[in-house]
């Protein structure tokens, strides 16, 4: 997995467009998808769902993406 993926990724997510995290990075679209549909393969798991040009994460996407607003230490 590399760290471009990641990035496509989190940018998607949080821009819920693939073409806006493309534009974000100076990218094509199709480039954005690919990458997208190479992690989801490597994960063996969907992370979007796609309607209409419109994009929302899965439970597994949300769960991959779930940053913690705080960490405990043991």
């Amino acid at each position: 997995m590399n760290t471009d993926k990641l990035k496509y990724f989190v940018d998607s997510a949080e821009l819920e467009s693939f073409s806006a995290a493309a534009n974000k990075n100076y990218i094509s679209q199709t480039a954005i998808s690919k990458q997208i549909h190479a992690l989801e393969k490597e994960l063996d798991v969907q992370l979007f769902n796609i309607e209409h040009n419109n994009i929302k994460l899965t439970p597994a996407g949300t769960l991959f993406y779930h940053k913690p607003s705080h960490y405990s230490v043991i």
